[in-house]
């Protein structure tokens, strides 16, 4: 009995072993389509099909990546002729699904199956990232100087109307040169005018900065930028001599809808480089207004981060490496704090994702 439980153990090992080696695979379809000239022969055609296979697998595994998320597909573009001169190392396709051969076309069309191994892909692009390759005592360090936003108030501008109201106003009257009785009318016009002025005025927001968001979103950022092999530290600490009057400006910019003023990040930047710091990023987000859902009677808050820039440190002038938008995410929770907490902490570490990505895309660390 005993030596039945030992080899039921050795196998079930032996599975998962297995299972683990292979990694995760996810499957994709690609599509090709190819022809050939001259007189139809079974060689010929033969061997349109095995360049068809070919192009359509790799269709398969461009699928793949157009799916792959910004922030690795990113990477993956600064080593793509390494992955596709070895693709069979990420992926088997090896199974036909469809198969037409058109003889009067002289053309052959054929679907593939493909299962690209997708943990092996991940590991070389790891493997591949400047940032990931430095050794731990070689960590960059990356400032970072981060504002949330929430709006308080919105004044909405109406265009200037100008109604005309029209009344017509009957009047008789008697002709005594003729039998003729005529009758005349009069139109009176009444003017009323509303709305602010003769200009379209831009609506206007009014924001309040909130500290305790930024606090969560400098954390969710610091774990990615850790995991990056960074080494995360804070902006306002390392400027915290300057700090009051740098935050007072940045804020007073921030809540009138503004962003972080140009000449206070150059002052930063100096401070930074005076410390050796490799890196600084400065981004703003905005965290939208609550929204309940009656059914199941759950909040829902959306945050979105308006710009983040990363810029590199160093002898000479800061240089900027790129910016980033358009990350936002909307999250739910039993109450307003939760549902804001949990799309902050997603949108943070997607931000700090793609961040990452555009350092490794430049090649430099």
């Amino acid at each position: 009995m005993k030596n039945v439980n030992s080899k039921i153990i050795s196998l079930i090992i032996i599975i998962l072993f297995s299972f683990l080696s292979n990694g995760i695979a996810v499957e994709f379809r690609g599509v090709a389509v190819e022809n050939y000239s001259g007189v139809y022969t079974k060689k010929k055609v033969n061997k349109t099909l095995d360049i068809a296979k070919v192009k359509a697998c790799k269709n398969a595994f461009r699928k793949y990546i157009q799916e792959m998320e910004e922030s690795k597909r990113m990477i993956f573009v600064s080593i793509e002729d390494q992955i596709y001169s070895k693709l069979s190392n990420y992926m088997v396709c090896e199974t036909v699904v469809e198969e037409n051969i058109d003889k009067k076309k002289k053309r052959v069309e054929i679907v593939m199956k493909a299962n690209i191994d997708e943990t092996r892909l991940d590991i070389e692009i790891k493997k591949n990232s400047k940032v990931f390759d430095s050794k731990s005592s070689e960590k960059s360090k990356l400032a970072m100087i981060f504002f949330s936003r929430t709006v308080a108030a919105q004044r909405q501008y109406d265009e200037k109307v100008t109604k005309v109201e029209k009344k017509t106003k009957g009047i008789d009257i008697n002709e005594e040169e003729t039998d003729t009785e005529i009758s005349s009318s009069t139109t009176e016009t009444n003017v009323t005018e509303s709305g602010g002025s003769k200009l379209k005025k831009a609506d206007i927001s009014e924001y309040i900065v909130d500290d305790n968001d930024t606090v969560k979103l400098e954390a969710g950022m610091k774990e990615i930028f850790t995991k990056a092999r960074f080494e995360p530290l804070s902006g306002p600490r390392l400027v915290r001599k300057s700090w009051r009057s740098l935050k007072k400006e940045i804020v007073n910019s921030l809540e009138n809808g503004g962003s972080i003023p140009e000449e206070v990040r150059w002052e930063i930047e100096d401070i930074l480089m005076e410390k050796n710091v490799s890196y600084v990023v400065f981004a703003y987000f905005d965290v939208g207004v609550p929204e309940f859902n009656a059914s199941n009677g759950s909040q829902s808050v959306n945050v979105a981060l308006v710009i983040a820039e990363i810029v590199r440190l160093g002898n000479g002038d800061p240089v900027s490496l790129g910016t980033i938008s358009n990350v936002q995410g909307k999250q739910t929770g039993s109450n307003n704090d939760i549902a804001k907490n949990n799309a902050l902490n997603f949108v943070s570490e997607k931000t700090a994702r793609e961040l990452v990505a555009l350092i490794n895309s430049k090649g430099i660390n």
